[in-house]
């Protein structure tokens, strides 16, 4: 990956540049995780509901999360 820094007059990183392909990349894997993130606190919600701790209110809250 070829990072670029800018910095600004008084010297401080202020942003940083790099390849569109690898931003792309970067996205999907972000996508990845949070998808996986959402199965995870919807698998614990059900898991709660199951055992009588919470009630779900609302299946579609599960689904959009």
């Amino acid at each position: 990956m070829n990072v670029q820094i800018v910095i600004n007059e008084k010297g401080q990183q202020t942003a940083v540049l790099i390849p569109i392909a690898d931003w792309e990349e970067i996205q999907k894997r972000l996508n990845t995780e949070q998808l996986f993130d959402e199965f995870t606190s919807s698998m614990k919600a059900i898991k709660k509901d199951m055992d009588g701790s919470a009630k779900l209110k609302n299946a579609r809250r599960l689904i959009h999360v």
